[in-house]
């Protein structure tokens, strides 16, 4: 089983199951708090109203635009089976599909991984090295006889 620490991920993921005109975005949200992983799944359509996760149905997140939806997921290693209601038909179906994660893939957004965190450091490095080239610039024009 795959673990991810507590954090928000950016994840690859495919779609395997009805036929095979429908998509998902790619890289998938996700979200992890002490031990629970949700996913945001956004579908290239806006004519599904709800999913279905082990049995326990979820409503849109969103009005307008394509479909998203904010569901659980167990495992993260493991292919997630969902089902998807779709409108765009003469009737709604429920339709069956497969969701893997590529976690090998997996891009840490925000926390420790940020601009800032790395931003700093190189900030005061350049600032010690301009530092230090001004004073050896200066004690060469002293020892040159052309300080001002």
């Amino acid at each position: 089983m795959a673990t991810l620490k507590d954090g928000d991920y950016n994840i690859p993921v495919s779609l395997k199951g009805g036929s095979g005109r429908a998509g998902i975005a790619s890289p998938a949200p996700v979200h992890v708090e002490k031990n629970k992983t949700t996913t945001e799944i956004t579908w290239s359509s806006e004519h599904y109203d709800y999913m279905k996760v082990d049995g326990k149905k979820y409503l849109k997140t969103n009005k307008t635009g394509n479909s998203t939806f904010e569901i659980p997921v167990k495992d993260i290693s493991k292919p997630l089976d969902v089902i998807g209601d779709t409108t765009a038909m003469s009737k709604p179906y429920e339709i069956e599909y497969t969701i893997t994660f590529d976690t090998s893939k997996a891009q840490r957004v925000g926390g420790n991984s940020s601009a800032a965190t790395v931003a700093i450091p190189v900030i005061i490095a350049c600032a010690a090295a301009a530092v230090i080239a001004c004073i050896a610039v200066k004690r060469h024009k002293k020892k040159a006889g052309t300080d001002a």
